[in-house]
C-alpha cells in the first residue's frame, strides 16, 4: 500500500457568459501557456477559500468584482500528469452578476467573447475539455489517470 506524499494543487476558473458567448482571456507574461486562451483563473492560496481565490483572481485578471453569493459551481475536474507534472483539482464557477467594467488585468493581453461552438484553436486543452463537459451538462471529470 502506498501513501500519498503530495496533495493536489487547487485552482479556480471563472465562466462568465453573455449573449450565448463565454469570455476568454489570452494569457500574457505568466510563464505558463502564454499566448493561449483560458478563463480567468488561478491557484488557491493556503490562507484562502476557493471563493476568496475566485473573487481575487477575477479582480486581478479582468478588473471586475464578483460576490460569493453569485458564484455557481459548474464543474470540478481532477487532473493528473499536467504540464508541470502535478496533480490538480480545479473548480469552475459560473457568474452572471458583477460590478465594474471588464478590462485587461495583470496576466492577460486580450479579452474575447466566443460561442462554445467557435472556440479559438489556441485555447488551453483542459479548458476546452471542461467547457465541452459543461456544455454537455456534466459537472465532474477526471483526466490524466489512465
Amino acid at each position: 500500500m502506498s501513501s500519498r506524499t503530495n496533495w493536489p494543487k487547487v485552482a479556480v476558473y471563472l465562466l462568465l457568459e453573455k449573449d450565448d458567448k463565454v469570455m476568454l482571456i489570452r494569457r500574457y507574461k505568466t510563464g505558463w501557456h502564454d499566448g493561449d486562451y483560458s478563463l480567468p483563473a488561478g491557484h488557491v492560496k493556503s490562507d484562502e477559500s476557493i471563493y476568496q481565490a475566485m473573487i481575487r483572481e477575477t479582480n486581478e485578471e479582468v478588473n471586475i468584482t464578483i460576490s460569493k453569493k453569485d458564484l455557481q459551481l459548474a464543474h470540478v475536474i481532477h487532473r493528473n500528469k499536467t504540464s508541470d507534472n502535478a496533480e490538480y483539482i480545479d473548480f469552475y464557477f459560473k457568474v452572471k452578476t458583477y460590478k465594474g467594467k471588464i478590462k485587461k488585468g495583470i496576466s492577460c493581453d486580450k479579452i474575447i467573447w466566443r460561442k462554445l461552438s467557435n472556440l479559438p484553436s489556441n485555447i488551453i486543452p483542459v479548458v476546452k475539455h471542461v467547457l465541452e463537459q459543461i456544455n454537455s451538462r456534466k459537472i465532474f471529470s477526471v483526466t490524466g489517470w489512465d
